[in-house]
Protein backbone atom coordinates (compact mmCIF):
# COMPACT_ATOMS: atom_id res chain seq x y z
CA UNK A 1 0.00 0.00 0.00
CA UNK A 2 1.60 3.17 -1.59
CA UNK A 3 1.59 6.11 0.91
CA UNK A 4 1.78 9.43 -0.68
CA UNK A 5 2.57 11.90 2.37
CA UNK A 6 1.61 15.94 1.15
CA UNK A 7 3.83 18.69 1.93
CA UNK A 8 3.05 21.89 1.54
CA UNK A 9 6.38 24.32 1.73
CA UNK A 10 7.33 27.80 2.16
CA UNK A 11 10.81 29.29 2.49
CA UNK A 12 12.43 26.57 5.24
CA UNK A 13 14.15 24.18 2.56
CA UNK A 14 16.30 22.78 5.72
CA UNK A 15 12.98 21.99 7.56
CA UNK A 16 11.73 20.72 4.32
CA UNK A 17 14.90 18.09 4.11
CA UNK A 18 14.70 17.19 7.32
CA UNK A 19 10.96 16.22 6.96
CA UNK A 20 12.36 14.01 3.88
CA UNK A 21 15.21 12.63 5.49
CA UNK A 22 12.40 11.17 8.35
CA UNK A 23 10.48 9.72 5.45
CA UNK A 24 13.41 8.36 4.14
CA UNK A 25 14.30 6.46 7.39
CA UNK A 26 11.15 5.11 6.97
CA UNK A 27 11.35 1.08 7.34
CA UNK A 28 8.17 0.77 5.02
CA UNK A 29 9.34 1.48 1.31
CA UNK A 30 6.34 2.53 -0.44
CA UNK A 31 6.03 6.00 -0.21
CA UNK A 32 6.13 9.18 -2.32
CA UNK A 33 6.24 12.85 -1.28
CA UNK A 34 4.57 15.43 -2.70
CA UNK A 35 6.00 18.92 -2.46
CA UNK A 36 4.06 21.55 -3.17
CA UNK A 37 6.28 25.20 -2.94
CA UNK A 38 3.93 28.16 -2.28
CA UNK A 39 6.69 30.50 -2.51
CA UNK A 40 9.46 31.49 -4.45
CA UNK A 41 10.61 27.76 -6.05
CA UNK A 42 13.43 27.01 -2.96
CA UNK A 43 11.37 24.40 -1.74
CA UNK A 44 11.54 22.59 -4.79
CA UNK A 45 15.20 23.43 -5.62
CA UNK A 46 15.70 21.26 -2.07
CA UNK A 47 13.49 19.14 -2.83
CA UNK A 48 14.88 17.95 -5.93
CA UNK A 49 18.89 17.89 -5.01
CA UNK A 50 17.35 15.95 -2.58
CA UNK A 51 18.12 12.77 -5.30
CA UNK A 52 15.06 10.45 -4.85
CA UNK A 53 12.47 9.74 -7.63
CA UNK A 54 9.83 9.51 -4.35
CA UNK A 55 9.78 12.59 -3.94
CA UNK A 56 8.32 15.10 -6.57
CA UNK A 57 8.12 18.77 -6.37
CA UNK A 58 5.49 21.25 -8.10
CA UNK A 59 4.91 24.98 -7.42
CA UNK A 60 1.36 25.66 -5.87
CA UNK A 61 -1.18 26.71 -8.73
CA UNK A 62 -3.00 28.56 -6.72
CA UNK A 63 -2.27 30.01 -3.39
CA UNK A 64 -2.00 29.33 -0.09
CA UNK A 65 -2.08 26.30 2.35
CA UNK A 66 -5.01 24.96 1.01
CA UNK A 67 -4.63 25.09 -2.47
CA UNK A 68 -1.11 23.29 -1.90
CA UNK A 69 -2.82 20.51 0.33
CA UNK A 70 -5.41 19.95 -2.35
CA UNK A 71 -3.51 19.66 -5.30
CA UNK A 72 -0.81 17.43 -3.81
CA UNK A 73 -3.70 15.26 -2.52
CA UNK A 74 -4.78 15.23 -6.35
CA UNK A 75 -1.75 14.29 -7.42
CA UNK A 76 -0.94 11.72 -5.30
CA UNK A 77 -0.82 8.33 -6.83
CA UNK A 78 -0.79 6.43 -3.31
CA UNK A 79 -3.96 4.74 -1.40
CA UNK A 80 -3.26 6.80 1.68
CA UNK A 81 -2.55 10.55 2.19
CA UNK A 82 -0.24 11.53 5.36
CA UNK A 83 -0.11 15.12 6.40
CA UNK A 84 3.43 16.27 6.80
CA UNK A 85 4.28 20.11 6.65
CA UNK A 86 8.05 21.29 6.22
CA UNK A 87 8.48 22.30 9.66
CA UNK A 88 7.36 18.13 11.07
CA UNK A 89 9.14 15.82 10.85
CA UNK A 90 8.33 11.42 11.76
CA UNK A 91 10.11 10.21 14.83
CA UNK A 92 9.45 6.54 14.69
CA UNK A 93 10.89 4.76 11.25
CA UNK A 94 7.95 2.28 11.72
CA UNK A 95 5.43 4.88 11.86
CA UNK A 96 4.73 4.11 7.35
CA UNK A 97 4.13 0.51 8.41
CA UNK A 98 1.87 1.17 11.57
CA UNK A 99 -0.33 3.78 9.24
CA UNK A 100 -0.64 0.98 6.40
CA UNK A 101 -1.32 -1.94 8.90
CA UNK A 102 -4.41 0.00 10.24
CA UNK A 103 -5.57 1.06 7.40
CA UNK A 104 -5.68 -2.44 5.69
CA UNK A 105 -7.96 -3.23 8.77
CA UNK A 106 -10.64 -0.99 6.59
CA UNK A 107 -10.91 3.05 6.29
CA UNK A 108 -10.22 5.05 9.16
CA UNK A 109 -8.66 8.84 10.18
CA UNK A 110 -5.33 7.43 11.49
CA UNK A 111 -4.12 9.60 14.13
CA UNK A 112 -0.96 9.32 16.62
CA UNK A 113 0.48 11.49 19.39
CA UNK A 114 3.64 13.21 19.31
CA UNK A 115 5.90 15.72 20.65
CA UNK A 116 5.75 19.68 20.39
CA UNK A 117 9.38 20.52 19.96
CA UNK A 118 10.35 24.02 20.62
CA UNK A 119 13.47 24.93 18.62
CA UNK A 120 15.86 27.72 17.62
CA UNK A 121 14.33 30.67 15.51
CA UNK A 122 15.30 30.61 11.76
CA UNK A 123 15.82 27.23 9.61
CA UNK A 124 18.61 25.30 10.87
CA UNK A 125 19.41 22.17 8.50
CA UNK A 126 19.16 20.15 12.17
CA UNK A 127 16.84 21.62 14.35
CA UNK A 128 18.46 22.87 17.47
CA UNK A 129 16.20 21.54 20.09
CA UNK A 130 15.48 23.85 23.28
CA UNK A 131 12.63 21.78 24.85
CA UNK A 132 9.67 19.51 24.25
CA UNK A 133 6.88 18.12 25.66
CA UNK A 134 4.30 14.97 25.37
CA UNK A 135 1.04 15.67 23.21
CA UNK A 136 -1.05 12.58 23.16
CA UNK A 137 -4.23 13.97 23.71
CA UNK A 138 -7.59 11.50 23.01
CA UNK A 139 -9.53 12.14 20.10
CA UNK A 140 -13.01 10.91 18.71
CA UNK A 141 -15.86 12.92 18.18
CA UNK A 142 -17.02 14.04 21.48
CA UNK A 143 -13.33 15.86 21.86
CA UNK A 144 -12.64 17.16 18.25
CA UNK A 145 -15.93 19.54 19.21
CA UNK A 146 -13.89 20.77 21.41
CA UNK A 147 -10.28 20.96 20.50
CA UNK A 148 -8.00 20.21 17.80
CA UNK A 149 -6.16 17.09 19.24
CA UNK A 150 -4.60 16.13 16.60
CA UNK A 151 -0.98 16.67 15.39
CA UNK A 152 -0.89 16.65 11.53
CA UNK A 153 2.42 15.07 11.21
CA UNK A 154 0.69 12.15 12.70
CA UNK A 155 -2.49 12.29 10.27
CA UNK A 156 -3.24 9.89 7.26
CA UNK A 157 -5.99 8.21 5.61
CA UNK A 158 -7.89 6.52 2.65
CA UNK A 159 -7.21 9.20 -0.38
CA UNK A 160 -11.04 7.93 -1.38
CA UNK A 161 -12.31 9.52 1.35
CA UNK A 162 -11.68 12.95 -0.62
CA UNK A 163 -14.02 11.52 -3.08
CA UNK A 164 -16.54 11.17 -0.93
CA UNK A 165 -16.03 14.32 0.67
CA UNK A 166 -14.70 16.65 -1.25
CA UNK A 167 -11.35 19.08 -1.21
CA UNK A 168 -10.29 20.55 1.75
CA UNK A 169 -12.52 23.91 2.56
CA UNK A 170 -9.71 26.45 1.35
CA UNK A 171 -12.07 29.28 2.90
CA UNK A 172 -10.89 27.92 6.62
CA UNK A 173 -7.07 28.27 5.77
CA UNK A 174 -5.43 27.36 8.67
CA UNK A 175 -8.18 25.30 9.93
CA UNK A 176 -8.95 23.38 7.02
CA UNK A 177 -7.53 20.73 9.25
CA UNK A 178 -10.23 20.42 12.10
CA UNK A 179 -12.86 20.70 9.14
CA UNK A 180 -11.53 17.37 7.47
CA UNK A 181 -11.79 15.50 10.51
CA UNK A 182 -15.42 16.56 11.56
CA UNK A 183 -16.26 16.20 7.95
CA UNK A 184 -14.88 12.89 8.81
CA UNK A 185 -15.61 11.86 11.59
CA UNK A 186 -19.10 13.04 11.08
CA UNK A 187 -19.91 10.58 8.11
CA UNK A 188 -19.20 7.94 10.27
CA UNK A 189 -15.28 7.06 9.93
CA UNK A 190 -13.63 5.37 12.66
CA UNK A 191 -10.75 6.85 14.35
CA UNK A 192 -8.00 4.77 14.97
CA UNK A 193 -5.39 6.27 17.44
CA UNK A 194 -1.81 4.83 16.75
CA UNK A 195 0.24 3.64 19.54
CA UNK A 196 3.08 5.28 20.88
CA UNK A 197 4.52 9.35 20.51
CA UNK A 198 5.85 8.94 16.71
CA UNK A 199 5.66 12.06 15.25
CA UNK A 200 6.95 15.45 16.50
CA UNK A 201 5.34 18.81 15.81
CA UNK A 202 7.62 21.89 15.33
CA UNK A 203 6.84 25.10 17.85
CA UNK A 204 8.12 28.20 16.29
CA UNK A 205 7.07 31.74 16.63
CA UNK A 206 4.30 31.41 14.13
CA UNK A 207 2.35 28.38 15.24
CA UNK A 208 3.03 29.40 19.12
CA UNK A 209 2.03 33.19 19.27
CA UNK A 210 -0.88 34.46 21.00
CA UNK A 211 -1.52 36.96 18.99
CA UNK A 212 -4.28 36.54 17.05
CA UNK A 213 -5.07 38.09 13.99
CA UNK A 214 -8.90 39.55 12.62
CA UNK A 215 -8.84 37.33 9.66
CA UNK A 216 -7.79 34.37 11.53
CA UNK A 217 -10.54 35.23 14.09
CA UNK A 218 -12.73 35.17 11.38
CA UNK A 219 -11.95 31.71 10.12
CA UNK A 220 -12.40 30.64 13.30
CA UNK A 221 -15.74 31.87 13.66
CA UNK A 222 -16.30 30.43 10.24
CA UNK A 223 -15.40 26.90 11.56
CA UNK A 224 -17.19 26.97 14.17
CA UNK A 225 -20.04 28.41 12.59
CA UNK A 226 -20.21 25.46 9.76
CA UNK A 227 -20.48 22.83 13.12
CA UNK A 228 -21.96 24.28 15.60
CA UNK A 229 -18.83 24.54 17.86
CA UNK A 230 -18.52 25.40 20.90
CA UNK A 231 -14.96 26.06 21.11
CA UNK A 232 -12.23 28.52 21.94
CA UNK A 233 -9.32 29.88 19.71
CA UNK A 234 -6.20 27.86 20.95
CA UNK A 235 -2.69 26.36 19.17
CA UNK A 236 -1.85 23.53 20.36
CA UNK A 237 0.63 24.81 22.67
CA UNK A 238 -2.43 25.85 25.21
CA UNK A 239 -4.15 22.45 24.70
CA UNK A 240 -1.31 20.59 25.79
CA UNK A 241 -0.85 22.81 28.83
CA UNK A 242 -4.44 22.35 29.90
CA UNK A 243 -4.18 18.79 29.61
CA UNK A 244 -1.37 17.12 30.81
CA UNK A 245 -0.19 14.48 29.22
CA UNK A 246 2.12 12.06 30.09
CA UNK A 247 4.37 10.44 26.96
CA UNK A 248 7.46 8.59 26.74
CA UNK A 249 10.84 8.90 26.41
CA UNK A 250 11.59 10.04 22.84
CA UNK A 251 13.15 7.43 20.36
CA UNK A 252 15.88 8.80 18.42
CA UNK A 253 16.66 8.15 14.53
CA UNK A 254 19.20 9.18 12.50
CA UNK A 255 17.91 11.11 9.83
CA UNK A 256 21.00 12.57 7.80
Amino acid sequence: MRVSAIVPTLRRPHGLRHALASLRAQRHPDWEAIVVDDGDGEGIAAARDWGDPRVLAFRNPGQGQVDARNWAIEAARGEVVLWLDDDDWLEDPDHLGLVVAALAQGPALVTRGGWLVDVEDGDPAVPVERGRRPFDRPVDAATLRHDNTVLTAGLAYPKALHEALGPLDRELDGYCDWDWHLRVVGAGVPIVRLPGLGVAYRQHAGNRSRHVTADRRARFARLTGKHGLEAVLKHHAAVAAEHAAVGTAPRAIQTA
